[in-house]
């Protein structure tokens, strides 16, 4: 094969793409991967809180009523550290004996249930002991000695006998209710007692995460292989078209100057080749579903055909392979429409704008019967510009007003003229302003895709649409109070 200086180019930029696009994949993967890790932290860390407030809750009660006398039984014995408290022990007309469990012997009862039927542990512990049970571990002491320092808190990752946990630790400080027990201690209102700490095990919470990312590198080696069939078919495309437009050149430089012409028809040949080097992106984009037809079909068959063999997630990853071929197969077809939109001529023709917008909505109506939306649409509304393309704009604008008001009671969709031109309003679902630079960037998208569908490209559509006719357009919106989109059509 010839080498030439668009053809070293072209390999380098082979090479870039490739790279580049496992560069961009690798790193969006691992950034997905460390939300879910982060993600897996955050909600072992509100169990943690969780546990913690409970414990607390129940200690403070306890404490507001000074304890609480519960029958004496193997499992609930006097508490000999309470020795000195009267009436520790007492009797009931009826016979029973009665002993008073203090807050932190509460606690530690419940704690100790607690532990045995949901893994969640809870300790209440101090460096200066009534009952030597009570002792801090290695972790829970280095807590109180930060807590000693001024930390008011605790929140890490240790491990409990060789198994991750997610600890947290509070100080306690000695109150009112807790001299009554503690006080021959030395402690005073408001001293530093020790500290309550709870440890979540973090395996249940692991094993979810060790799921999420299972599923996400699946898609993302799917996306991956998609990305490089494509780059790699480009790249022999555009090879070769090169080089068939080389030998046409050469062909032409080869020709007598006196046969005018053959210089004409070699002329008319070489303006051909180029214009088929124009539309190779179209090739590219369409050339892409091959492939991509491939992987959601052979993933279709391996499901029908072996389907009863595969376990329970074996089968969900192959219906999530299907989806995300479907999924990239609407998003090349998306691309496609919106690189159509700067193609072609203009038709300028004086338009009514009013009249296209009734038909619009009654298509709707005719698709969505169990909507009740009310539409108002201004008579008189015109415009001078293409029919085709103002059409798809305003479809696009109006379908989307008719979609985001689908959870709205007494949705409301409003077409009506402004100073300076037209705006489409809605009572939905809204946005927020802070986000309004984003409404026009292709797939990018401010909703919920299972709650509202779509590729995000419909937006971008419109705007390219209304360039075109030398206008503008813009929204404004607040969330739960609808949007408005403003566009002009200058004459």
């Amino acid at each position: 094969m010839p080498t030439t200086p668009y053809l070293k180019r072209l390999k380098r930029y082979f090479v870039a793409a490739l790279t580049g696009w496992t560069l961009v994949l690798g790193a969006l993967l691992a950034w997905s991967l460390e939300i879910a890790y982060d993600t897996t932290l955050e909600l072992a860390r509100k169990e943690a809180f969780a546990n913690f407030n409970k414990d607390q809750a129940f200690r403070f009660w306890a404490t507001m009523h000074g304890g609480v006398y519960v029958p004496v039984t193997e499992t609930t014995p006097p508490n000999p550290r309470l020795a000195h408290v009267p009436e520790r022990d007492i009797a009931t007309p009826s016979g029973r004996n009665l002993t008073l469990m203090n807050p932190a012997y509460m606690v530690r009862q419940l704690n100790e249930e607690f532990a045995s039927l949901f893994g969640v542990r809870g300790h209440i512990t101090s460096e200066k002991l009534i009952r030597p049970e009570n002792a801090p571990d290695p972790w829970e002491r280095q807590a109180l000695r930060r807590f000693a320092a001024g930390e008011d808190e605790v929140l890490e990752v240790s491990e409990i006998e060789g198994r991750p946990y997610m600890r947290f630790m509070r100080p306690m400080y000695a109150e009112k209710g807790c001299l009554k027990c503690h006080g021959d201690q030395g402690y005073k209102e408001g001293d530093l007692r020790g500290g309550v700490s709870v440890a979540v095990p973090l395996a249940p919470h692991l094993a979810s995460e060790r799921e999420v990312t299972t599923a996400a590198i699946l898609s993302y080696l799917l996306v991956w292989l998609v990305g490089m069939t494509g780059i790699t078919y480009g790249w022999r495309r555009l090879t070769r078209d090169h080089l068939e437009l080389e030998r046409a050149h050469g062909e032409i430089r080869a020709l007598n100057e006196g046969l005018e012409q053959r210089v004409r028809e070699r002329t008319a040949e070489l303006e051909a080749a180029n214009q088929e080097l124009d539309a190779f992106s179209y090739s590219v984009s369409h050339d892409l579903r091959s492939p991509l037809n491939a992987i959601g079909g052979f993933s279709g068959a391996l499901l029908e055909d072996y389907g009863d063999r595969l376990d329970e997630s074996g089968r969900d990853y192959l219906h999530r392979l299907i989806r995300s071929s479907e999924r990239m197969g609407a998003l090349i077809e998306d691309m496609l429409k919106l690189s159509r939109m700067t193609r072609g001529e203009l038709h300028r023709e004086t338009l009514d704008l009013s009249g296209m917008a009734t038909e619009i909505v009654r298509e709707m109506h005719d698709a969505d019967p169990g909507r009740d939306v009310a539409v108002s649409i201004v008579p008189g509304l015109a415009a001078r510009g293409d029919a085709r393309l103002l059409r798809v704009a305003l479809e696009n604008l109006l379908r989307n007003a008719w979609k985001y008001t689908s959870t709205t009671e007494g949705a409301r969709v409003v077409f009506e003229g402004t100073p300076d031109g037209f705006v489409v309003r809605d009572n939905g679902v809204g946005f927020d302003m802070a986000y309004a630079d984003k409404l026009f960037a292709p797939f990018k998208r401010l909703h919920n895709a299972e709650a509202f569908p779509g590729s995000g490209i419909g937006l971008a559509t419109v705007q390219r649409i209304i360039h075109r006719h030398g206008g503008r357009i813009w929204g404004e919106g607040r969330v739960g109070e609808g949007a408005a989109f403003y566009f002009t059509l200058p004459d």
